[in-house]
């Protein structure tokens, strides 16, 4: 009996693994969603394949239900692990919808209201600018704060509170324009948002997030950046193939989260009729509700930013088939992500990539993909324009010739009426002014200025807030937005009390594991052609000759600069940043040179004075990072290098670590 039974029970199990390989067999996403899944391999693998994107991961949910996901590329290369659906990858700013939802939560609650001053909760937040005190919480998430921008660094290693960093840069910083005038985008306003919660909330933010957010979704495995957690992550290796510690992003609210796409989607579903909702009808409307701002008024069309945490609450081109697509990207220096929800039709497409790769553009076409699988109408391609001849400028009221700025940097223009044409030439410095070539060459007709390369189309926008020349129906999301704005001359342009062309600075207060390495060293510039004004860490103005405020008021990331001396030598603060001027660099001679970081642990400098072969050896939690010039790669840094380099004469070396901290050169 016992041979005839276990004879019995052998042919079941047969049965049941030859019934479920039939199973698995006959399972294929692709049968219901063909486009769907074709469109995301071609596109995702292309990314992988390309040398920019290391690894990728993309998730398709409908109905409430992942439909699709798949990975792609290693997540260690060296371990042989290759992705899963649990691998994490930081998302960036997506994280920013997250601080929308928390925020509403307390909404919800009633502990604060949306247009509760942001004083009301963070009684120590103070600016020199005093509109400061008419900043509300939804002015965090349209980005119309006025706020200056961005006061964080991504790292390898936890370091500081990024609560006191902000709050310390912002008592010396102004604001760009009045609280709620324009969507302009603002990481800073999300910290505070995330001080909020913790404030009103008594918990840590990232404890607020996983009892009220990650825990009620099911989103198992979304938490802080992967250089926190550790665990199952993707990790980054550059072009050469070079592998990176983990990176660590410590702003919560503004871009410190990981996740996976298959989580995204599940907190995507949250918004949707049928979804699990863990806010208020009301909140839900708010979120995906539009935010306008007195700016966008002026606007030809729909501006960008008008929404609550989102990129975009709508896109004109679905719009007119009555759908509203939503979505937010993230990037850090070494992730990027996209998420993308059409709420009504319960559908959403969220893609992560370890490297640089475009994830918005490979949601919209995943999203058009599905949204064909589910016989839905969609959008067709753009229309081909034929090239525009240029015409004569009558009764426009662009300027004959003058000075633009944007986030960057000084251009000056020239507008021929007769022959409908505007000139855009950069102003580099003093030494690169009076360019030749335009950097931008525009034909005027029908009311617009057209670049028949890009098949661009810009317009002058005039309002409260400047002056600006705007891009019309920015490609994909079909928006209207300033790419430069005018410059207003003083009568008497005033001077800074140290020369600004050319002038390198060195950075004294960088924490020691920072992965900004492009703003170790940074070179200022001035253009005698424009008196009064200077770049460094963007266009600035000079007020005094010790204080430069920022004058591209209409763009993201801007800041002012103080100059104080200390140590009788001067030093620039910008935002967070102290810096030195290039005569803090000591030189470095040929032999051995011992290194320590002083009391004050400001990081230490040295310069090469002939070309050579340098080694390290690094005591305590020290770095060693040696920089050919200002805003280049470095050609050693401590962190991913080791062994001997060749360094050229002139070359800068930074080093870092905490009070007491050795770092032994060798230089032959």
């Amino acid at each position: 009996m016992r041979r005839s039974f276990t004879r019995g029970i052998s042919v079941l199990i047969l049965f049941f693994i030859v019934g479920l390989s039939a199973a698995f067999a006959s399972w294929d996403p692709a049968a219901g969603y063909p486009e769907t899944v074709r469109t995301a391999r071609e596109t995702l693998w292309k990314e992988v394949t390309s040398g920019g994107v290391n690894s990728g991961s993309v998730a398709v949910m409908d109905k409430g239900k992942v439909v699709f996901s798949e990975e792609y590329g290693p997540a260690d290369r060296a371990e042989g692990r290759m992705v899963d659906e649990k691998t994490r990858f930081n998302i960036g700013s997506t994280s920013k919808m997250f601080a929308a939802v928390a925020v509403l939560i307390l909404v919800d609650e009633g502990k604060i209201r949306l247009d509760d001053p942001v004083v009301k909760h963070i009684p120590e937040f103070r600016m020199r600018d005093p509109r400061y005190r008419d900043i509300t919480i939804r002015m965090l998430f349209n980005h119309s704060s006025g706020l200056p921008g961005s006061t964080f660094v991504f790292g390898y290693s936890p370091e500081g509170d990024p609560h006191e960093t902000l709050l310390d840069a912002l008592r010396e910083s102004a604001l760009k324009h009045d609280p709620g005038a324009m969507g302009i985008y603002c990481n800073d306003g999300f910290t505070l948002a995330e001080m909020i919660v913790e404030r009103v909330s008594g918990k840590k933010y990232i404890d607020f997030l996983k009892e009220r957010v990650f825990g009620p979704l099911g989103m198992d495995h979304t938490g802080e950046s992967i250089g926190v957690t550790g665990g199952n992550v993707a990790r980054f290796y550059d072009p050469d193939g070079k592998k990176y510690p983990l990176e660590v992003v410590m702003v919560l609210g503004a871009g410190g989260l990981s996740s996976t796409a298959e989580d995204l989607c599940r907190f995507a579903d949250s918004f949707s009729p049928g979804g699990v909702h863990i806010l208020s009808p009301s909140s839900l409307e708010e979120i995906q509700g539009p935010q306008p701002t007195k700016f966008a008024s002026s606007l030809k069309g729909q501006a960008l930013l008008e929404a609550f945490g989102w990129d975009h609450r709508l896109l004109p081109d679905f719009m007119e088939l009555g759908y509203q697509i939503v979505g937010k990207s993230g990037g850090t220096l070494f992730y990027t992500s996209y998420l993308q929800l059409l709420p009504s039709e319960r559908m959403a497409v969220a893609v992560i990539y370890s490297g640089s790769g475009n994830a918005g553009e490979a949601a919209y076409k995943i999203m058009k993909a599905m949204m064909r699988d589910r016989g839905l109408p969609v959008p067709g391609e753009e229309p081909v324009d034929k090239p525009v001849k240029a015409e004569p400028m009558t009764g426009y009221s662009f300027p004959s010739s003058g000075f633009l700025t944007n986030l960057s940097g000084f251009f000056r223009f020239h507008v021929d009426r007769k022959k409908g044409l505007l000139d855009i030439y950069p102003v580099d410095g003093a030494g690169n002014s009076g360019a030749v070539s335009p950097a931008l060459s525009l034909v005027y007709n029908g009311g617009l200025f057209h670049n028949p390369e890009k098949k661009e189309r810009y317009y002058l926008v005039s309002s409260d807030e400047g002056t600006f020349l705007a891009l019309s129906n920015v490609p994909r999301y079909g928006v209207d937005g300033p790419v430069f704005q005018l410059l207003e001359i003083p009568e008497n342009p005033r001077k800074m009390s140290v020369e600004m062309d050319g002038t390198l600075w060195l950075v004294r207060n960088s924490p020691t594991f920072s992965s900004f390495t492009d703003l170790l060293v940074r070179r200022s510039s001035a253009a005698d052609e424009l008196p009064g004004f200077f770049v460094f860490d963007g266009p600035k103005r000079v007020v005094d000759p010790d204080h430069a405020e920022m004058v591209s008021t209409g763009f993201r990331d801007q800041s002012s600069l103080r100059l104080f001396r200390k140590d009788g030598r001067t030093r620039a603060k910008v935002l967070q940043f102290i810096y030195s001027m290039e005569e803090a660099a000591e030189p470095l001679a040929e032999g051995s040179t011992l290194a320590a970081i002083g009391a004050d642990g400001e990081n230490e400098w040295f310069k090469t004075v002939s070309g050579g072969i340098l080694s390290f050896e690094l005591i305590g939690k020290s770095r060693a990072v040696v920089l050919p010039g200002p805003e280049t790669p470095p050609l050693y840094d401590s962190v991913v290098d080791d062994g001997e380099v060749y360094v050229p004469e002139s070359s800068f070396i930074f080093l870092a670590g905490d009070p007491g901290d050795l770092i032994h050169i060798s230089t032959r």
